[in-house]
């Protein structure tokens, strides 16, 4: 038990204190590394949320050494939990922006599309055999 919470501790401790070089992340964006940190603790900061509900349940066993799996369980369905909620703010966090973005409006996305089409549209793509021919 003691090796366990040591471990989550120093996982911890390190991903709190690392530094990363910030000219890796792109200006553009909210700062991915930084980002990615954060979620990687709060995963790990609900495993040992867990942990501990799980080992608090070990008082009012018995034989507690019997049910040690308990305090398994809880870091188990906490990283999970955290994982989850993780995904959800990850798959929400940019999707107010996309939808009240006024400065790039439906008009001036179809006018954008217009002009870039050449840029990004496949030549005519031709494949078959010496019988047969499709294009499209």
């Amino acid at each position: 038990m003691k090796k366990f919470l040591c471990a989550i501790l120093t996982v911890t401790l390190i991903l709190s204190s690392a530094t990363f070089n910030p000219a890796l992340a792109q200006e553009s964006e909210d700062d991915i590394v930084k980002n990615t940190q954060q979620d990687i603790m709060l995963v790990g900061i609900a495993g040992g949320g867990g942990a501990i509900l799980g080992l608090s349940t070990l008082s009012f066993m018995d034989k507690p050494s019997r049910h040690v799996r308990n305090i398994w369980t809880g870091a188990a369905l906490g990283i999970i939990a955290g994982v989850i909620f993780v995904a959800y703010i990850s798959a929400t966090k940019n999707s107010e922006q996309l939808q009240s973005s006024s400065h790039f409006n439906s008009s001036e996305r179809v006018a954008w599309h217009t002009e870039n089409v050449e840029k990004f549209s496949n030549p005519l793509v031709q494949f078959g055999t010496s019988i047969v021919q499709f294009r499209f």
